[in-house]
């Protein structure tokens, strides 16, 4: 009797053991897809704004520098001087070279001496046409050496190119200087100013000469400076890799100094085509790179990386990663992973 009844316990166990086996997969399959709202991809044709920094100079801005290397006798002006054209600014020690234009006066004295002394020899046929010739080539040589050397004299002096102000002051008297190096910033009065800010190679192909702009500057919150796009640099700068443009302030009477850090939003005429989708499709955003979920054909979401264009008022435009997509997932994705079975909810649903 024993036999039996552990005989049909035994059963027992392996009907409810098959039982649990063949619900678990049904289980399963009830469980295999998850709920979310989606919304189509668009595409739309948007003039995107382009925000950027830069530094403000005069428009006429130019560095004044002596010809010749020496020690700097005086420099008579400070930063902020207004001067006028023609006034002198600085001036190197002049004994060296006063002394070089003496010398080639002397040599060219005397290379008209012997010419005038070869020339009669030639006349009376002791000298001959090759000593004459030489001695011409000498005289020549001569004037242009004393040409050098008051050229150098002269440009051993800075004097003011036109009415303006001395924007900076780079030297001092007593520095030894060498040719060329900056010892004046200087501007001329009545200049335009520009704002120098440094573009991207994506933002550089979207802007033109005469696009419009706005600047701000920290300096002056209460005022904003319409501007216009003069000049975009036609090589990006050493360095940084980014391409100079100068935008053109229309000064409404603020007082305005070089050196002040701007804030500038263009406004470029053209317009692109991009894709946009809903500001709460995105996942992950971190400056312009981003992550949404995708929904392929067979209801399989894919996470894909994206780069952002720009942020509009409730909607984002992508520059790339949604080339081949139709539609991202706007509710449900919190609990999502590459590659989840989903089924899109209708608007009486739950998620």
């Amino acid at each position: 009797m024993k036999k039996y009844i552990l005989l049909s316990l035994v059963i027992v166990v392996a009907v409810a053991t098959i039982a649990v086996s063949k619900s678990q997969p049904e289980k399963k399959q009830t469980q295999k897809f998850k709920y979310v709202t989606a919304e189509e991809i668009k595409t739309e044709e948007i003039r995107l704004i382009i925000r950027t920094s830069g530094v403000l100079s005069a428009r006429d801005e130019v560095l004044l520098s002596f010809k010749t290397g020496g020690i700097i006798k005086k420099v008579l002006v400070e930063s902020g001087a207004q001067v006028k054209k023609g006034q002198l600014l600085a001036q190197l020690d002049l004994a060296e070279i006063s002394a070089q234009r003496a010398q080639a006066e002397s040599g060219l004295e005397k290379a008209r001496r012997d010419y005038k002394r070869v020339e009669n020899l030639f006349k009376e046929n002791v000298a001959t046409l090759e000593m004459k010739q030489n001695a011409q080539t000498a005289v020549d040589v001569a004037a242009s050496n004393l040409k050098i050397a008051s050229f150098n004299e002269k440009h051993s002096k800075i004097y003011a190119p036109a009415n303006g102000k001395v924007l900076h002051r780079f030297a001092e008297a007593g520095e030894l200087t060498s040719p060329g190096r900056p010892v004046l910033a200087f501007g001329n009065t009545g200049a335009a100013f520009v704002l120098k800010v440094g573009l991207t190679d994506r933002d550089m192909i979207r802007v033109q000469t005469g696009d419009s702009a706005r600047v701000f500057f920290d300096a002056i919150p209460s005022k904003h400076f319409s501007a216009t796009v003069k000049n975009i640099a036609a090589a990006a700068t050493p360095g940084s890799g980014t391409f100079e443009a100068e935008l053109q302030l229309e000064n409404n009477g603020a007082t305005l100094f070089s050196g002040f850090v701007g804030k500038a939003t263009i406004f470029p005429k053209s317009s692109g085509h991009f894709k946009t989708i809903p500001f709460d499709a995105m996942q992950e955003a971190n400056g312009k790179t981003g992550a949404v979920f995708v929904i392929k054909k067979s209801q399989i979401v894919e996470k894909r990386s994206i780069q952002i264009a720009h942020i509009l008022d409730d909607r984002v435009a992508i520059f790339s990663g949604l080339e081949d997509a139709t539609q991202v997932v706007i509710e449900g994705s919190a609990y999502l992973r590459d590659g989840d079975n989903i089924r899109i909810a209708k608007k009486d649903d739950k998620i």
